[in-house]
């Protein structure tokens, strides 16, 4: 078994704040996104995001899709509404697991939409399943990138690809106190990658990294509505989930914004391809 990395945390565990039927939150979602907007999300997803996966990466009826890190399944059943595709989500919060079924079952698409609670370092899932691998903002809380992306290779077919959108940060001994900062607002454990550190473990995986698209402007907005969020409605939320916690989520958003507009952090979707199944070898 291989050494994990035990971090203390500070204040409540991320995941046992964002029930979807808490007060508070119901009031932070309604600003960060609005009726048109709220698809059950936990993350700086928007529709917009997924209606340009579905298109680039060619999502339809006949796609068998695995959502990695797939929280409370709000994005699974947007992708299944919207094109027909099957969606098999793995997440390892049980909160998760619970609101991600009861969406379902609401949407009425418990035939396409299936979600198990587990670990993406070791899926429960046979070897070449997927038509396709996706992941939404979640990379940075798993610590053995590589190992992750050894499954994925295994569980995909061979020509399938791998996308997933993550946080990419190109911070140096001088952002440590960034770095504290980001860590107390969130929660849980975060390992940061570079772009480069991304297509580097991609490869060494057995990936062909095909392309990797940057979202600055766009994700700027999304987290600085988080922020926004949570300062307009903080006595609600600091009452309901205690005033150090709901400060450190301020501070966490503000350090956020501060790097992006630095040119420290941004948002990338990354895109690679199992070799085989007749898919051209593509370089990076």
């Amino acid at each position: 078994m291989e050494a994990r990395v035990t971090m203390k945390r500070i204040g409540v565990d991320y995941s046992e704040l964002h029930r979807l039927d808490s007060p508070a939150n119901r009031l932070l979602r309604d600003h960060i996104w609005g009726a048109d907007n709220d698809i059950g999300q936990q993350s700086f997803i928007t529709p917009r995001y997924l209606d340009d996966m579905i298109v680039r990466l060619g999502i339809g009826p006949d796609t068998h899709l695995l959502d990695v890190g797939s929280g409370t399944g709000g994005p699974a059943v947007y992708l299944a509404s919207a094109t027909g595709c099957r969606v098999s989500g793995i997440e390892i919060n049980e909160v998760g697991v619970e609101v991600s079924r009861s969406l379902i079952a609401n949407a009425g698409l418990g035939d396409r939409v299936t979600v198990v609670q587990g670990d993406a370092h070791t899926m429960p899932f046979a070897d070449a399943t997927f038509d396709l691998a996706l992941s939404l903002n979640v990379m940075n809380v798993f610590e053995d990138k590589a190992r992750v992306f050894r499954e994925v290779l295994r569980v995909l077919k061979p020509g399938a690809r791998w996308a997933f959108l993550s946080g990419t940060f190109e911070m140096g001994v001088e952002d440590e106190d960034a770095r504290e900062r980001l860590r107390r607002g969130y929660l849980i454990p975060q390992f940061y990658d570079s772009l480069r550190g991304y297509k580097e473990k991609l490869w060494a995986a057995g990936f062909r990294v095909e392309e990797a698209v940057e979202f600055v402007s766009d994700f700027w907005v999304q987290v600085r509505r988080w922020g926004d969020g949570y300062r307009t409605n903080r006595d609600a939320i600091a009452a309901e989930q205690g005033a150090e916690n709901t400060d450190y989520h301020i501070d966490y958003f503000a350090t956020y914004l501060a790097l992006i507009e630095a040119g420290k952090a941004s948002n990338h979707l990354v895109i690679a391809r199992r070799p085989g199944g007749g898919a051209p070898e593509t370089p990076v």
